[in-house]
């Protein structure tokens, strides 16, 4: 492991320290934590990109993105996550056969020893959008990633649910899975997020939203459990946020949160977005004064 340069200033967000840790995971691929840092704090949050996404879309430029407003919220230690689906990695460039279990069993738990060995045990918190949210809520439910004090996931999560027309989309073409999800137009390189190697989490999507539920690849994977860890065991608080115009995974979280309201009634929270689809709820204009408040009020309630 090591870390990088560390710079006083940083595209889109002000007044704060920028450093970089590099991590190796259980399969030898290379990946890296970016923290901002404005101070020590007790609370320590996690950000989470989707497919073809990167730590870019909560650094933003032009309007309050989410790492300036953690961090004005008294949220001073923020780290994003750039795991083998980023598009500033060289992955995605590449033929492969990475699943969305390969980063459930090695990115997510990798990533949190890495940071564990910089913060200790403070709480850490996860906020994570998209392919990211279905595969760390796998890690978290799986058994292979604990001491995780809140996640608030966007959009999809434990019961991806695709519209009919995604679905069609992907079935024909599973290498425009990142177009298909949205990602083409805020990804900070889209020639590379277009790139072949999202054919393989594209299928391996398609065969959850077959499923309704998340779904190994490989049956006979030793890896992951054959079925994730009963709804009741994992007490980490998770709040779900679901946009009313998602177009993409539709009412995945709303379903995912009433399973979870019946078996461990509340314990979860969750938030339908008004007037808000995929990924907007990061990435809009006015994400900051309609979406942002909700998650800091959740950290802050569970923050304990």
């Amino acid at each position: 492991m090591a870390t990088g340069t560390r710079r006083a200033a940083f595209e889109g967000v002000a007044d704060v320290v920028v450093s970089e840790r590099l991590f190796a995971t259980a399969d030898g691929l290379g990946l890296s934590l970016t923290r901002f840092h404005r101070a020590d704090c007790d609370d320590v949050v996690l950000l989470v990109h989707g497919l073809a996404g990167s730590r870019e879309m909560f650094t933003r430029p032009g309007h309050t993105n989410l790492v300036s407003h953690l961090l004005d919220s008294g949220f001073t230690d923020v780290w994003t996550l750039d795991h083998r689906m980023s598009s500033r990695l060289p992955y995605n460039t590449e033929g492969h056969r990475f699943t969305l279990d390969d980063v459930a069993a090695y990115d997510h738990p990798a990533a949190l020893d890495c940071l564990r060995e910089a913060v200790g045990d403070r709480r850490v918190h996860v906020i994570a959008h998209c392919l990211g949210s279905v595969t760390f809520l796998t890690s978290l439910f799986a058994g292979l990633v604990d001491q995780v004090a809140t996640v608030v996931s966007n959009s999809v999560s434990l019961n991806p649910r695709l519209s009919r027309r995604a679905l069609a989309r992907l079935r024909f073409s599973p290498g425009l899975a990142p177009q298909i999800m949205g990602m083409a137009g805020s990804s900070p390189n889209p020639a590379r997020a277009g790139g072949t190697g999202g054919s393989g989490y594209g299928r391996h999507i398609r065969r959850m939203a077959s499923a309704e539920r998340v779904v190994k690849w490989d049956e006979e994977d030793p890896r992951l459990p054959d079925g994730l860890t009963g709804l009741t065991a994992v007490r980490t608080p998770i709040l779900f946020l679901a946009g009313s115009e998602n177009r993409v995974f539709t009412d995945s979280n709303i379903v995912t949160y009433r399973e979870l309201e019946q078996a461990v009634p509340g314990r979860h929270g969750l938030r339908i977005l008004p007037g808000y689809g995929h990924a907007d709820p990061f990435i809009g204009r006015n994400a900051h004064a309609e979406v942002f408040p909700h998650i800091v009020d959740f950290l802050n309630e569970k923050a304990v």
